[in-house]
Order: C-alpha cells, then structure tokens, then sequence
C-alpha cells in the first residue's frame, strides 16, 4: 500500500459475529488478521467484546492502553494519536484491546466507537472487529458501517437456530447483504451436512473452516494464531484461502467503483463461489 497518506485508500472494516459462544469467532479473528498481514498489509484486530475480550489473550499480548482509554480520551485523540493506543503483536498486527474490566463497557458508546473506527481507517488496510456475542447495542452501529460481516456458525442445532435468527436481525437492520456465512469445524461429526447449512440460513455459499479441536485449543492457550505455528494444517490453509476471497473481493469493488459499473461487482463477487478449507 502506498506510504503517500494522500494516496492511501481508506481501510476496510470486517467484522466477525457470532450468535452463540464458544463456536471459534474469536481465534478466527486473529488468525484472519494475521493471514491478511502476510499479505504486506496493515491490520489492526479492535476487541469489541466490551466485557469479556480475549483478543489479547489469543495473541499473548499485555496492552498498555485499551479501548477504556480510548474511550476517556476520544476528544483528545486525532488520526496520528490513535496508534499510541494499539500494541503491536510480533507479526506486525496491531491489537485494540477490550476493556480489562467488564464494568468499563458503559464507558463505550457508539459515537466513541464509530470516530476510532474512521481514525483506524485512516492508517490500516482492514480493520478486524472481534464482536461480542450477537447484537450489542454499542455495536450497531459498527455492524452499520462494516464493508463485510462475516457470521460465524458451525453444525450444533442450538448454533443454526441462533444464528438464522440473527440473520433475521440483520435483515431487518437492512445490511444482511454484507453477511458473509463461516462455517466452522464442518468436518465435526453431525447429522447436519455442511454442504446444507448455507442453505438452511439463506445463503448462496459459505467459507468452510475445518475441524481441528487439537491444534486450535494449543493455539489459545499458548496465545499464538495457528497460522504462525502451524502454517501447513487444515485449520491455516482454510484461513489463508478465506484472506484470499476477502482481498479478491475488495479489489473487485475497488475496480466496480473506480468504473462506476456496480452491477459487475454482483456477478464477479466471491460470494457466488464457495471457499472450502479443506
């Protein structure tokens, strides 16, 4: 990306839901980030589990500064100031941690919010938003201004039913065409065939992540992303393969704009080709 800050194209925002707990939305945040910064791009992971975050546990990192004193300090903070706040992890990504204390999540308010995700754009390629679990009322807005949503989901019923309902929300919130179905642990045994789930929830196609209990529990729990440690596995190939669809992606809609022909963007978009990690 070219350093000219004039010429620098604003950020994309990706955020990553869940509707349920538990089901990997967090470790596949990181990892994503990390399989776009292989890219030489600039990525910066916001923890927006306001109560809860883990981002920085799943990177083995010790912020400085997280998002509570973003928060406090907002009206005070520009486009250059903004980085004093991120801690660099090893890989070149950059963290916005989570609150170290769930009652700090009155202190984030969508305006605060929405004005450090515009001043994260201006310095990174994708900003990653690890998104609490379902709808937060302070990230509405957020989910709003996102360029892509990816849902996450695997093969439990309680999952499926949680999150077609969410896709619901969505539509009604009129931004379900931003969603973008993952799939994870496909390859876990249930009577629900991966390949049906896409249409369950009315999409045309998902990304397929893996099954690999093993090596994405060691992942966590040393707080380093699969894809450094163990760059040849499933679990990594799918991540670098969904890094892939979402630059392609971009780039499509960098050219459909650049060329006012936003029809073409519909039928070249990724969206009609299914991405399986396998």
């Amino acid at each position: 990306m070219a350093t000219n800050q004039e010429q620098r194209v604003k950020g994309k925002v990706i955020s990553v839901c869940s509707a349920k707990g538990g089901i990997g939305k967090t470790l596949l945040s990181v990892n994503l980030a990390v399989a776009l910064n292989k890219n030489k791009l600039d990525v910066v992971v916001v923890d927006g589990d306001f109560q809860f975050g883990d981002v920085a546990l799943a990177m083995d990192v010790k912020p400085t500064f997280t998002l509570k004193n973003v928060m406090e300090e907002i009206n005070q903070i520009d486009q250059h100031a903004i980085s004093d706040y991120l801690t660099a992890h090893r890989t070149g990504v950059k963290i916005l941690a989570g609150p170290e204390r769930p009652e700090y999540a009155d202190l984030v308010t969508s305006e605060a919010l929405i004005k450090t995700i515009n001043l994260l754009k201006n310095g990174q390629d994708y900003i990653i938003i690890d998104h609490g679990i379902g709808i937060q009322e302070q990230s509405i807005e957020l989910l709003e201004e996102a360029d892509e949503i990816l849902l996450i989901t695997n093969l439990e019923m309680t999952a499926l039913k949680n999150t077609k309902l969410m896709m619901e929300t969505l539509r009604q919130l009129g931004i379900k065409d931003k969603v973008r179905l993952v799939v994870n642990r496909f390859t876990m045994e249930s009577l629900i065939a991966a390949n049906d789930v896409p249409e369950m929830l009315g999409e045309e196609d998902a990304f397929f992540i893996p099954n690999n209990f093993k090596i994405a529990a060691q992942s966590l729990n040393l707080g380093i992303p699969f894809v450094i440690s163990q760059s040849k596995c499933d679990l990594s190939k799918a991540m670098f393969k969904m890094a892939e669809g979402i630059i392609g992606k971009q780039k499509q809609q960098t050219v459909s704009s650049n060329g006012k022909t936003s029809i073409l963007t519909g039928l070249l978009s990724p969206r009609r080709k299914g991405v399986r990690g396998s």
